[in-house]
């Protein structure tokens, strides 16, 4: 559960535009109460909530490779702890030594900055000692607390995303804006509702929707908005279909973060 997590909120930022090398989690954030197939894609709001906690966040912090593979072995060695670190997909560990050896699928450089998403607090609150030496020692490198990611808005925003492109793919071959909207405008008002995609939700895609329950939905409204006026009408779908805010949910222009000066001018040892 806690890879499924990581890999999928890695994949959750990059399509915001945030290029991050890697997301950390630590153990105890996650309940991991159910086993999820290897296909699932996206998970209700209810099955987050059963996982990890709805105020939980996370914020971006720049690391040099030596610090990400020395902190996520710390945590690895000995008898399991809460703060045992998982991490996404395309970060590697050595089954032996527990040091971390790739990160985005490519051989770490200890020296190299890497852009990490994960748990700010977690980062001095002993559970790594390497990595709370570093950043006790260098307090001016952690976010500012208004700069953190909700785990859950972010996540239900690139579900939201997949299921409106598969809406999409799945009705609109073929078919002109105003009949897209002739088929799921299911009230016949002109526009489509938060209730009309849930309704798309079970009709069109065949996905089981708690019918008191219509977070997803309402995320999926906010998407295909594209006007940003609060409705989802004809001239959003005529938006939509001319690429204006038609973005595959993991490809994304990229926002540049420059990593911190004081960062690449300082080294991390164990050996201290």
């Amino acid at each position: 559960m806690g890879v499924f997590l990581c890999s999928t909120m890695r994949a959750a930022l990059r399509a915001q535009g945030i290029d991050v090398d890697a997301v950390l989690l630590m153990g105890g954030n996650v309940r991991a109460g159910k086993k999820y197939d290897d296909d699932e894609k996206f998970m209700s709001l209810e099955i987050l909530e059963s996982e990890i906690k709805s105020d939980e966040t996370l914020g971006l912090i720049w690391m040099p490779g030596s610090l990400i593979s020395k902190g996520v072995q710390a945590t690895h060695i000995g008898d399991p702890i809460p703060g045992w670190m998982q991490f996404c997909n395309e970060t590697i560990q050595d089954p032996e030594t527990k040091a971390i050896t790739h990160v985005r699928g490519e051989p770490i450089d200890p020296d190299r900055l890497y852009l990490v998403a994960t748990k700010i607090p977690d980062l001095t609150n002993g559970q790594s000692p390497p990595w709370t030496e570093y950043f006790k020692a260098n307090p001016n490198l952690l976010p500012p607390k208004g700069a953190y990611f909700n785990i859950h808005a972010t996540l239900m925003e690139l579900f939201a995303r997949d299921l409106w492109l598969r809406l999409w793919d799945q009705i609109a071959k073929g078919r002109k804006p105003n009949e897209i909207l002739d088929i799921l405008d299911a009230d016949g008002d002109g526009a489509i509702t938060v209730d009309d995609i849930h309704l798309a939700i079970q009709g069109i895609l065949g996905l089981s929707a708690d019918p008191t329950e219509k977070s997803l939905a309402r995320f999926i409204h906010d998407f295909a908005d594209c006007t940003g006026d609060g409705r989802v009408t004809i001239q959003d779908l005529q938006s939509f279909e001319a690429d204006v805010c038609h973005v595959d949910p993991l490809i994304h222009q990229t926002t540049t973060i420059v990593p911190p000066k004081v960062a690449a001018e300082e080294s991390f040892s164990t050996t201290k």
